[in-house]
């Protein structure tokens, strides 16, 4: 049993609104080019190559994805699901959250998660967890702002750009 909750959050200004709501199987194939995009190494230690098959395979196999819209136009997306494969984790979910660049810095990224914090609630998870690499503080700010705690760092976990960037690793309790 899922409980789906569509909000409308006022942004940007008097006119324009903000919603937030599930991925529908029409919106694959943008949700994958906005990611092929936005999706660098400055934010995720993984070359991503989505695409609309893969993210249905997701979807399929119980990651869930909320959109942030506005007057049509998608301004980000956040997936979630379970971190850990054994039934003796399964109150804990993971996410990743990503805002199209012209989007950045308008509140989209947390209006998500601020959705996300709810849905989980809702349906009886205690806690969410997110990896962050230490050469995204912009990100990391972000996770501090919300509530977001600094549970663990793998300290060199990865090697990008001639640098090693550590992997930290924030929770939220709910």
């Amino acid at each position: 049993f899922s409980v789906i909750i569509i909000t409308e959050i006022k942004i940007i200004s008097r006119e324009k609104y903000m919603k937030i709501r599930p991925i529908e199987p029409h919106d694959f194939a943008y949700v994958a080019k906005i990611e092929n995009q936005n999706w660098t190494l400055k934010s995720t230690p993984f070359i991503i190559n989505s695409s609309a098959e893969k993210i249905m395979k997701k979807v399929l196999q119980g990651t869930r994805y909320l959109l942030a819209e506005e007057e049509g136009v998608l301004l980000g997306v956040l997936d979630y699901g379970p971190r850990n494969k054994s039934e003796f984790g399964s109150h804990v979910i993971t996410f990743g959250v990503m805002t199209v660049k012209e989007a950045r810095g308008k509140g989209v990224a947390t209006q998500l998660i601020q959705h996300l914090i709810h849905e989980a609630r809702a349906e009886k998870y205690e806690k969410i967890t997110i990896n962050v690499m230490s050469s995204n503080p912009t990100a990391v700010a972000l996770y501090e702002r919300l509530g977001f705690e600094l549970e663990g760092r793998l300290k060199k976990e990865y090697f990008i750009d001639d640098l090693y960037v550590d992997s930290l690793i924030y929770a939220y309790y709910l």
